[in-house]
């Protein structure tokens, strides 16, 4: 994902000024490396644009034209437009109707030049003439155009992918999980795929009959790296551990088939399909695929929920794009108490929330396999969550509007004293976390029995993010 950043300066004739056009290439320099700090990937046209110009700054409509058709053509997700002095709102008004992206405009806080005035002018332009409503202004503050950029960023990548969706949705009847799919790839996802569980049973009887070495090097993995291993007589044979092993094989070649549809996000329904007619459940997929690493090595981690929860895959898919590399976290709302809410999942979530690391060797030894308490049979992968600040959110409807439910959390040691009183679903995965809200209000206003997580307090970049989307936001907060 790129930003574009264009610099403008004052067409008129008689404004030249050297020493306006240095102060202008020195904070587009400056602003530039910032970026490039921080990881962004930039398209940059003012050199190809002003080659052989005396000016810095864009400042005729020609330039103008000519910088839209090399931020095309290399394809800038969103823009950023210093604004550093005066120009004719006119010009990055017409760039801006061009590319069609989220907007950003940018002066220094320099009582020295007009920037404060030219962002003004510019904005009201925009707002005039309806070409970027949601459009962002910013003076002086680097790392608030930082977070701005990894939020609509994160929502552009979204608006050029897709999920895919392994049994459907509308899981155990829940009304919550149905959904408008045709509005959601009007604004938040290029698409939604859905096919059948049965493609993932087909391919793990293959991996089982014609590729058994990588069932036991994905079994050897977890216990070299020091996975705990709770077999029993029942629910969690070797074999059952087996069949969970090839399911998730089997999700991880499927994804690799269907590379050119830039998936980034899958749900397993699951339930009763699997987990109770086929006889074994798929919390190694909700486990394992939002993680960095398996037996085969290194990977990129993928969003992961179960039930078809598609409201619920969309937010961990964009919490995902905040923070490239590090998954999210999708689990039940277990508990509501007044000092903290545990969020767990029926049999597995994202292994790197046992100890925010990538890394086997620094998770497994944090990993339980045990015997789950429902379905015909499987073993659920469990854990304690680690202590740390989570951005925690969720995408929900009510009455055909979407609006995300966000706030930032606190997870909390999982202490004896609250382990004491977990008894259903004892072997899953548990995160305790103090989201600062009393137990009176979050059950009045909690979308879903779901929630998502992400590593790292992003409440202010989702934030931009969902503004760019049109989508109302509303806080878990005490105020």
């Amino acid at each position: 994902m790129k930003i574009g950043i264009v610099s403008f300066t004052d067409p008129r004739p008689t404004a030249h000024s050297e020493a306006r056009e240095s102060y202008i290439r020195e904070h587009h320099i400056s602003l530039k490396q910032y970026l490039l700090t921080k990881g962004f990937s930039l398209v940059d046209p003012m050199d190809e644009v002003k080659r052989g110009s005396d000016t810095f700054g864009i400042r005729t409509t020609e330039e103008v034209e000519k910088a839209g058709q090399i931020l095309k053509r290399d394809s800038a997700d969103c823009l950023i437009l210093g604004l550093w002095h005066w120009t004719e709102p006119q010009l990055p008004l017409t760039l801006v109707r061009s590319l069609k992206v989220p907007t950003l405009l940018y002066a220094e806080a320099d009582p020295t030049w007009a920037g404060s005035v030219c962002v003004s002018a510019v904005g009201a332009s925009l707002w005039e003439a309806g070409i970027s409503l949601t459009h962002h202004r910013v003076l002086g503050d680097k790392e608030e155009v930082a977070k701005w950029a990894r939020g609509v960023l994160a929502l552009q990548r979204m608006r050029k992918s897709a999920i895919l969706l392994w049994g459907g949705s509308y899981c155990l009847r829940m009304e919550h999980l149905q959904d408008d799919i045709p509005y959601l790839k009007s604004f938040l996802i290029g698409d939604v795929l859905s096919e059948d569980q049965y493609i993932l049973i087909k391919k793990a009887e293959d991996i089982e009959r014609s590729q058994p070495e990588r069932i036991e090097g994905f079994l050897k993995w977890l216990e070299s790296k020091g996975a705990k291993i709770m077999y029993d007589s029942k629910m969690l044979t070797p074999d059952v551990l087996k069949k969970q092993i090839s399911l998730y094989l089997a999700s991880k070649d499927r994804l690799e088939e269907l590379k050119n549809e830039n998936i980034i996000g899958v749900s397993i329904k699951c339930q009763p399909e699997l987990s109770e007619i086929y006889g074994v459940d798929a919390c190694s997929l909700p486990a394992f695929l939002p993680f960095g690493e398996d037996s085969e090595g290194e990977k990129t981690p993928k969003a992961t929920v179960c039930e078809g929860d598609i409201k619920g895959l969309l937010t961990c898919a964009l919490l995902e794009g905040l923070k490239p590399g590090t998954p999210s976290l999708f689990g039940d709302l277990k508990f509501i108490g007044d000092d903290y809410v545990i969020i767990s999942n029926c049999g597995a979530s994202s292994i790197y929330y046992a100890s925010f690391s990538n890394r086997a060797e620094d998770t497994l030894p944090h990993l339980t396999i045990a015997p789950q308490c429902q379905g015909a049979s499987g073993g659920a992968f469990g854990y304690d969550g680690k202590e740390g600040t989570l951005t925690i959110a969720r995408l929900t409807r009510i009455d055909r509007q979407y609006i995300m439910q966000l706030g930032l959390g606190k997870a909390l040691p999982l202490e004896e004293d609250i382990k004491k009183n977990i008894l259903w679903g004892n072997t899953w995965p548990h995160i305790a976390i103090d989201l600062g809200v009393s137990r009176k209000q979050l059950v009045q206003m909690v979308g879903a029995n779901h929630l998502c997580a992400l590593q790292g307090d992003y409440v202010e970049e989702l934030e931009f993010a969902c503004r760019e989307a049109g989508l109302e936001v509303w806080r878990f907060s005490s105020v």
